[in-house]
């Protein structure tokens, strides 16, 4: 293998940490770093050699996208098993993400959380009641037949530090909204208008709320997740975007899991953002019809095969999802 100099080293190794933060556009900050994170700052701590090799994908790939609910860490949390949420987390924000590194394309596929697959009686957002991001992408494989191999994990938390280390997000907000920021345990006004500015605090009630919007408020509440997702992704490919490497690292050092190779990422990031005029971003989701289920009076959506299948041949070539499944009129 052939070593590298000091100076060598050192790029690569920023490189490494950019990922996070290309990965964490993506994501949502629904994303992360635990893994790696002690070797990346040894790495930068220490003049110790480290081997070329690393390589950017090339072919498309998908990453299942996963928002906690765990109250954890919050002003909410009382750690008893008979509240919501406390111990066992539930999958709330799934977005499943598909990336193509020869067309620049980046798809964003909503999962609603209420989808009971065929056979099944437990809704998709139960998969992470064991604290298994794997069993969430095992659901996820099955329900779109997509080949999901990589997943990013986050909570309140660390969503809202990684929005704060970023400078905020610029995004439309559709109706006025008063709802309880978990890390505080206040309530935080958000404003309807075109293009606001919020902060990590802002953002995260924005991403929760979804009582406020009425009969269709989970699809309403996912778009404006996938909303964020997109002013997080433009952020980042504007080369010029006005944030701290290290602090965004630092924000996404606690409760968040990736199995993504974050050095591969790195090298990818850069040639997004070195052919940024040709990113294109499409955004869906996924059939949110429901019913409420007679045994037990719980919302649910059951499995739509067909609709589906639809769905992700368009996904998968690389097309324009948008208009197979239509949003509410209201």
């Amino acid at each position: 293998m052939a070593q590298v100099s000091k100076k060598q080293q050192h790029k690569a190794n920023v490189a490494a940490m950019l990922a996070v933060v290309f990965v964490a556009m993506f994501a949502l900050s629904f994303i992360g770093l635990v893994i790696m994170l002690n070797d990346m700052a040894d790495k930068l701590d220490h003049e110790e050699q480290v081997t070329v090799g690393t390589e950017a994908p090339t072919d498309p790939f998908y990453v299942l996208l996963i928002g906690s609910d765990s109250r954890k860490g919050t002003a909410l949390y009382t750690g008893k098993a008979n509240e919501h949420a406390q111990v066992d987390q539930h999958s709330d924000v799934m977005t499943l993400m598909r990336i193509d590194p020869a067309t620049y394309k980046i798809t964003l596929v909503t999962i609603p959380r209420d989808t009971v697959l065929n056979g099944e009686t437990n809704k998709i957002n139960d998969s992470l009641s064991e604290n298994d991001p794997e069993r969430v992408v095992e659901s996820i494989r099955k329900l779109t037949g997509a080949d999901v191999n990589h997943y990013m994990l986050t909570t309140f938390i660390s969503f809202e530090n990684l929005i704060n280390a970023l400078g905020g997000v610029d995004v439309d907000v559709p109706k006025t909204i008063v709802v309880p920021d978990p890390a505080t345990g206040k309530n935080v006004t958000v404003k309807a208008g075109k293009n606001k500015h919020l902060n990590g605090s802002q953002a995260l009630v924005l991403a929760r709320a979804r009582k406020e919007y009425g009969d269709n408020g989970d699809i309403i509440r996912q778009a404006n997740v996938r909303a964020i997702e997109r002013s997080l992704i433009n952020k980042m490919l504007d080369a010029k975007g006005n944030f701290d490497v290290y602090h965004v690292l630092s924000a996404l050092e606690d409760d968040t899991k990736t199995s993504l190779d974050l050095s591969s990422m790195g090298l990818l990031m850069m040639e997004f953002v070195e052919h940024a005029d040709e990113v294109k971003i499409y955004d869906c989701t996924g059939p949110y019809w429901g019913e409420t289920r007679e045994s037990d009076g719980l919302w649910v959506v059951p499995e739509d095969a067909s609709t589906w299948s639809t769905l992700m041949a368009a996904v998968d070539a690389g097309e324009d999802p948008s208009g197979i499944v239509e949003m509410p009129k209201s």
